[in-house]
């Protein structure tokens, strides 16, 4: 559904900001978290998650800090950070979704008049 994937690619910037303004996460970690929190709605795949955080991180919207997981494993993760520009942008998208929301409710909710 081609509608649907441009939609969800609109809103994944502002949920990524969203759940690293809580705390710094790996991918794996966000996109486990949008998954579940959206019950589903917004499952991010590799192909689309991690070009959204490189992107992200050119633009100084997150930092990368890379963290070994377990010293017994020898793993190092990538874990991303919300930086200060990051958290304003964060807060132009909420105001910016809370606007459309505010509008579409009062366009389509309860007591929109038919005009068809």
């Amino acid at each position: 559904m081609e509608n649907r994937a441009q939609f969800l690619k609109g809103v994944a910037r502002t949920l990524v900001l969203g759940l690293l303004r809580e705390r710094p996460m790996y991918g794996y970690e966000i996109a486990t978290a949008l998954a579940a929190r959206s019950e589903g709605v917004f499952q991010l795949g590799q192909g689309t998650l991690y070009p959204l955080l490189y992107s992200l991180e050119r633009k100084g919207l997150i930092r990368v800090s890379r963290e070994e997981d377990a010293p017994a494993a020898g793993r190092r993760r990538c874990y991303y950070k919300l930086t200060s520009a990051g958290k304003a942008e964060l807060e132009a998208n909420l105001l910016t979704w809370e606007q459309i929301a505010r509008g579409m409710k009062l366009v389509l909710g309860k007591g929109a008049t038919n005009y068809a």
